[in-house]
């Protein structure tokens, strides 16, 4: 028996594991691919917040701590907060706005992305200051948990096993009716 017959079935594996290589797709970076025809589905509104009358949800397109300039940019730096502190946040710019702002859920998130591309899976032309990033979701906020959820935008991985102090950005949404 050859010293070099392990290195038969060896080569052999290697060779099959790489061969399947080729099977995986490439997907594309949304900015790269351009916008999407939404049809009728998402309108403006005011102050960069667009409606989507597929879910019924009004969404702000610049992440938290940001501001829309009204020319598809958002303008500042993200904030980046640990769950609490987002909620705490939230809670205060619904009260000071008078619109029921609140954390989207992992599903609401869900709905705005896209699976025919990534990095980030959001529509730039719908949210222009869009982070590939874990974003917080409204998900299992238990009092003293110190686990919280969030949506990964590269791809839109979702989970619930992330430690709440960790600094995410996030966006905000809202079910009330907005002009």
């Amino acid at each position: 028996m050859s010293i070099h017959a392990p290195i038969v079935p060896a080569v052999l594996l290697l060779s099959t594991l790489l061969s399947g290589c080729d099977r995986v797709m490439y997907t594309p970076s949304c900015a790269a691919i351009g916008t999407r025809d939404y049809g009728s589905r998402f309108s403006t509104l005011r102050n960069g917040i667009i409606s989507d009358s597929v879910t019924g949800l009004s969404w702000y397109r610049c992440p938290f701590g940001t501001s829309y300039n009204g020319l598809n940019a958002c303008l500042g730096a993200p904030s980046l907060l640990r769950i609490a502190d987002a909620e705490l946040a939230v809670k205060e710019t619904a009260a000071k706005s008078g619109v029921s702002w609140r954390l989207p859920t992992m599903n609401e998130y869900k709905s705005i992305l896209r699976e025919d591309c990534e990095n980030p899976a959001l529509d730039p032309s719908l949210f222009p200051g869009a982070l590939v990033e874990n974003h917080w979701a409204s998900d299992n906020l238990e009092e003293g948990s110190a686990l919280a959820c969030a949506v990964y935008t590269y791809q839109g991985a979702s989970s619930c096993r992330l430690d709440g102090e960790n600094l995410f950005p996030f966006l905000i949404v809202t079910d009330q009716q907005l002009d």
